[in-house]
């Protein structure tokens, strides 16, 4: 699928009557500010598993996407998913590697009673397997930011990614997916 249709195939599976990106980007925006303020007050109740990752999403790209809420493989996107030079978990391998991650979190008892060092090292590695996985058509980004405050909070951390620029968490992202857990290990830091 090329990158026009891939687009397009975005566009078409908007419900705010957008007709280019960059209209469909500025709704969605507007859509998911809203909700992120919402989720203020009342956060999406879950047990921090696959299932609770879906129902986060669900809550902000309801009403935007048709497939809010489902990741690619349910959703039926079966594009290679990539950026740069770093690809992301195939669209038919989602259910067998989200199993293990999240079997993994809950192996490790989603991180509670760890020091701040030990709870950021723990932190960084889960979400750069959460940015691997990649499972969602659009919005993977926040929805983990998200996931990984009510992960800090079930672990006694209050965790925020507001000072983080853009820019560090790409930069954390893509040496993460490179086996450099570094500079997501100190972005955590920063952020408890």
């Amino acid at each position: 699928m090329s990158l026009t249709d891939f687009d397009k195939e975005l566009i078409a599976t908007n419900l705010l009557g957008a007709t280019t990106l960059k209209e469909l980007h500025q709704k969605e925006k507007i859509v998911t500010n809203a909700k992120m303020i919402a989720l203020q007050n009342e956060p999406v109740v879950g047990q921090l598993d696959y299932a609770h990752l879906k129902n986060i999403h669900a809550f902000l790209f309801a009403g935007v996407y048709s497939w809010a809420g489902k990741d690619r493989y349910e959703a039926g996107v079966t594009a290679t998913f990539g950026k740069g030079s770093t690809f992301f978990t195939a669209y038919d391998k989602l259910p067998v590697v989200s199993t293990l991650l999240f079997d993994a979190l809950k192996e490790e008892a989603y991180f509670r009673g760890l020091s701040k060092e030990t709870f950021a090292k723990s932190a960084a590695s889960f979400m750069n397997g959460l940015n691997i996985l990649h499972p969602f058509r659009e919005g993977n980004g926040r929805v983990q930011r998200l996931f990984m405050e009510y992960v800090a909070k079930e672990a006694g951390y209050v965790l925020s990614f507001k000072e983080v620029t853009e820019h560090e968490m790409l930069k954390a992202s893509i040496k993460g997916a490179k086996g450099n857990l570094f500079y997501m290990e100190e972005l955590f830091k920063k952020s408890l």
